[in-house]
């Protein structure tokens, strides 16, 4: 592995030097093509490669930006509760999406793969998907969200295990000039940005936006901590939030340079470690950014090319108060960093009749991932630190081919080889088929196997029993059009997930021996009128086991949604009705307390309703939106990430989240 970046390098540059005698540049724009026509096609342009002939199997979900609009979306966590089998959790530090298999409390790794136009946005310390204020795109900016449920590591590697959210961003022609925005929101909320977006004579497009928000939060309660000692369990003015964001965008011919900056501060109300002093200060601070340039060319001789560069970096920082300091210990510091770039190149070719071959490797290099744990004394002076340092090298390989056997019938066949540094290199295979009895009705089924390195903190935290963790999906779509404006989705699925992490009694300790079991059906039916009426409604059911055998935490059998929207006032105005529901689920088990047997909670299901008001037309560059989040005023709780009890041994296993909250957004266009 140590000359794999030498060869990755060469490689690159002879294909580069191909590609400058015989280029031909590609002036078919397909920003705008539905992502399901995109995977269909003969030829792939390499502007849409992130969208992957081996992905076409799946059962795709697209949410626009008309709907994010029309709905009063915030953040992608919003739009993520609007796809079918999907949900979000809340602990007041971050929301992290849950689904098929996976969703547990404290599961930041994350399974499935987020990217930005194609970049995978996950850091390379925890993996984690930030969907929240955390996260580096600002919806306004958001063309559509993409989500391919199952398998995608044979195109897009370790991440990807259980699905890919591929984010869309918008051209700067979808601006064509300035826009400001200014929104108010519950809690003391507010938030500004600036846009500007424009499209040359010359073909150049540059997009170019910057925000801020701000929120006091509020004061919040809970129960473990209803003491005289602890506040009586309220946390004061520990729950703000403040971040900014810069994002750029530039296009020309074939090359595409686009960098994202987010630095995010939050104030943790809750008592996340044992060790930690009740409605102190807990802040944490995540700053995340990327670089991402990419060329795209016609080879000729019936190849594509798409050569992309990429560095990130994330840095994250703690600073909390611990309860007991009797050994000279009264504050806590962490500074964990990331930094990783990466060369990742991709031919379609279609030398061949029926079929259409994706190929290419990627070269990727954690170069640093450094933690640090400072621990200070009441004076702030410095008792001990503690260093680790990781860093990982990644080659990999891969091929798709899409085999067109008949006019009804066609395969598709992928695998990807990852052979990283510190781990034994692995295989990721894929077999679809897909059939099209009628030009209305398609029939896929696929079988994929995937996995999941270790990241950088299952290193430091397990050490050597991190491992690779595996999973084999099998899935059965159904797709069918009633008629151009009504579609019929349907989706059956199993995973098996195996070398998980598990605790044994007899090693005393954590290894990757555990497996587990998921099994669901999907169904969803899109409706739309010439009139503007949009209608779309999905039912999920799902089953899955945690390593124990045993239900998994956090896992409702059953989520709804339903979103309605409809022009009213002479076509002025748009409403937007959007209902979820999300079935009973269990809490962690919580740790044995003496004489006692371990506890676990069942939260009961609770149904939301969202109301948003937007205008379908500007006045005089004026625009506005309205909303109104939890509309019947729902008490409810979500399962919390914590399984120890405080000194109360009162179960922490539940957090209450917000009642009826509003926002409001004006906008203008220069």
């Amino acid at each position: 592995m140590k000359f794999a970046g030498v060869r990755a390098v060469s490689v690159w540059l002879g294909l580069q030097l191909l590609a400058g005698a015989v280029c031909a540049e590609s002036t078919q724009d397909f920003s705008e093509t539905p992502f399901e026509q995109l995977v269909q096609r003969d030829v792939v342009p390499a502007s849409k490669l992130a969208q992957q002939v081996s992905d076409s199997p799946s059962a795709v979900a697209i949410v626009t930006a008309e709907d994010i609009r029309a709905y009063g979306y915030r953040t992608i966590a919003d739009v993520l509760n609007s796809m079918r089998g999907l949900y979000t959790t809340h602990d007041y530090r971050y929301e992290y999406m849950g689904g098929r298999s996976f969703g547990e409390p404290g599961d930041y790794a994350g399974r499935i793969m987020l990217m930005i136009d194609g970049y995978a946005t996950q850091d390379s310390l925890f993996n984690q998907a930030y969907v929240d204020h955390s996260g580096l795109i600002d919806l306004d900016l958001v063309e559509r969200v993409e989500y391919v449920p199952g398998t995608g590591s044979v195109t897009y590697g370790s991440n990807a295990m259980l699905g890919i959210v591929n984010i869309v961003t918008r051209q700067g022609r979808a601006f064509n000039g300035t826009q400001v925005a200014g929104e108010v929101f519950s809690h003391g909320g507010k938030k500004e940005r600036l846009t500007y977006g424009k499209r040359f004579e010359n073909g150049a497009d540059v997009l170019f936006s910057v925000s801020a928000l701000d929120t006091n939060g509020r004061n919040r309660y809970f129960p473990a901590y209803d003491t005289p000692a602890t506040n009586n369990g309220i946390a004061e003015a520990r729950d703000w939030e403040r971040n900014k964001r810069l994002f750029g965008k530039f296009s020309y011919e074939g090359l595409t340079v686009e960098a994202a900056y987010v630095d995010r501060n939050k104030a943790v109300p809750t008592n996340p470690s044992y060790y930690a002093a009740f409605n102190s200060l807990f802040a944490i601070r995540d700053e995340n950014a990327f670089l991402n340039g990419r060329y795209e060319t016609d080879l000729g001789l019936s190849l594509y090319s798409s050569t992309r560069f990429y560095y990130g970096q994330y840095t994250y920082d703690a600073f909390r108060e611990f309860a007991d300091d009797s050994d000279g210990e009264k504050y806590g510091q962490r500074r964990f960093d990331g930094k990783w770039w990466g060369l990742d190149q991709k031919f379609v070719g279609n030398w061949f009749k029926d079929h259409a071959l994706v190929f290419g490797f990627e070269y990727r290099n954690d170069y640093r991932q450094s933690f640090n744990w400072r621990y200070l004394s009441a004076a702030h002076e410095t008792v001990r630190t503690v260093q680790e340092d990781y860093a990982r090298r990644t080659f990999s390989l891969y091929l798709a081919d899409e085999i067109r056997l008949s006019d009804r019938w066609s395969l598709n066949l992928g695998v990807r080889y990852d052979d990283a540094g510190d781990l034994a290199a692995n295989w990721s295979p894929r077999l679809a088929a897909i059939y099209r009895p009628t030009v209305e009705t398609t029939w896929k089924v696929s079988y994929s196997e995937a996995f999941r390195m270790p990241n950088a903190n299952d290193r430091s935290t397990y050490g050597a029993m991190a491992a690779p963790e595996y999973v084999a999906a099998t899935e059965l779509v159904l797709q069918h059009e009633f008629s151009p404006r009504m579609r019929f989705t349907g989706s059956l699925y199993r995973y098996k997930r195996s070398r998980q992490l598990a605790y044994s009694p007899v090693a005393d300790d954590y290894v990757p021996e555990g497996s587990s079991t998921s099994r669901g059906l999907e169904v969803e039916l899109e409706r739309s009128w010439e009139s503007g009426i949009r209608v779309r409604g999905s039912m999920a059911w799902q089953h899955a086991s945690d390593v124990r055998g045993a239900q998994l935490a956090n896992s409702p059998h059953v989520l709804g949604k339903l979103n309605l929207t409809f022009p009213i006032i002479v076509d002025q105005w748009r409403v937007g009705l959007e209902g979820q529901y999300l079935g009973s689920r269990l809490a962690l088990l919580q740790e044995e307390m003496a004489g006692t047997v371990p506890d676990q909670k069942r939260l009961g299901a609770v149904a939301l309703a969202n109301l948003t008001l937007s205008s379908e037309r500007k006045w005089y560059g004026l625009s506005a939106s309205f909303s109104i989040r939890n509309l019947f005023d729902r008490r409810y709780e979500v399962v919390s990430p914590f399984d120890w009890r405080p000194a109360s041994d009162i179960p922490q296993d539940t957090l209450r989240m917000d009642g009826r909250t509003y926002w409001f957004q004006l906008r203008y266009d220069f």
